[in-house]
């Protein structure tokens, strides 16, 4: 198996997955769908950055393609705390938390097809 083949794969899918989830959002806030939806949608984001993180060490891809993965790890772990009871401003930085994971799981796959 080419690990980093489907390091890149799972990459590519954090990026275009993130689209999914702004859709998912938008049609929960104007009623169409239940805002669960996006919340399951994470979960399945938070798998795939999870295997990313095992493909990167199996595979052992670099430590900077490491600790990436484990940050974009932590910033969407770090989603399912910003609906405690934390200040609105707090929860504000869901989306911005959110693009940074999107644009993190991109960057991963680009770093890896490049062998660096």
């Amino acid at each position: 198996m080419d690990f980093r083949k489907v390091f890149i794969g799972l990459g590519k899918g954090v990026f275009y997955w993130g689209f999914v989830q702004i859709i998912l959002i938008g049609a929960a806030y104007f009623g169409a769908i239940p805002s669960s939806l996006h919340a399951y949608s994470g979960n399945l984001m938070t798998l795939m950055l999870l295997l990313m993180l095992i493909l990167a060490l199996v595979g052992k891809l670099g430590g900077r393609i490491i600790g990436r993965t484990v940050l974009a790890l932590v910033m969407l772990a770090a989603q399912g705390y910003l609906r405690a009871d934390v200040p609105d401003l707090v929860k504000a930085l869901h989306p911005v938390f959110g693009i940074g994971v999107m644009f993190l799981g991109q960057s991963l796959a680009k770093r890896a097809a490049q062998g660096s």
